[in-house]
């Protein structure tokens, strides 16, 4: 008889350089603070899609450009996934989902594999909320370079950007969702995935 697997624990990860502090909390505590309005509410529609709660409390040098603080908690964000599911053993691994909001519709598919790519096609350009479509881009391959895993987005219908972003991040949690769903064991052909089993609170205090 399999034993039951044990619930995964919170993953509390803190990073901070010279442009950025960005202390994220997934799995425990909840609330977005950054002063990316519109990121925020990215990060918040993820959240509530994949039903794993999230807290971030981000700063940075948006004054100069929101480039390095979208960059930075995609790759915090990505290193609690590693943390809270240490080896992508019992996972179902693989996710994906299409998601439409009014006219827009946007796919996401990941691969928990240890192999980091991120691939993004017909992404909106333009700004929604002051905040730059290129520099959304960014937080795609930051996520995945931060958890080890491999991540497919494609806009696959849209007019109107505020509405093809937030359905490519709830994309994001429907899709995670899915990949982090309980599955005893390890899936894999080759009997082993490359992915650190031993991130913990204090290992995730990346670039102090």
């Amino acid at each position: 008889m399999t034993e039951p697997t044990a619930p995964p624990r919170p993953s509390r990860v803190t990073r901070t350089t010279r442009e950025t502090r960005v202390d994220l909390e997934l799995g425990g505590a909840s609330g977005i603070a950054m002063p990316v309005p519109f990121f925020a509410h990215l990060l918040d529609a993820c959240a509530t899609t994949w039903g794993v709660p999230l807290m971030v409390e981000a700063s940075g040098d948006v004054a100069v450009d929101p480039h390095h603080l979208v960059e930075d908690t995609g790759l915090v964000l990505g290193r609690a996934i590693l943390g809270r599911w240490p080896g992508y053993r019992d996972v179902a691994r693989y996710g994906w989902a299409i998601v439409p909001m009014d006219e827009a519709r946007a796919e996401v598919a990941v691969d928990l594999s240890g192999r980091t790519g991120s691939w993004l096609a017909d992404v909106p350009v333009g700004a929604v909320g002051g905040l730059e479509g290129e520099v959304l881009e960014e937080f795609w391959p930051a996520l995945a370079r931060g958890a080890q895993l491999t991540l497919h987005v494609q806009m696959r219908a849209g007019r109107n950007r505020h509405h093809q972003w937030e359905a490519a991040f709830k994309a994001l949690g429907l899709a995670l969702r899915m990949a982090t769903a309980v599955r005893p064991g390890l899936l894999s052909t080759k009997g082993r995935l490359d992915v650190p089993e031993d991130v913990s609170e204090t290992a995730g205090r990346i670039g102090e």
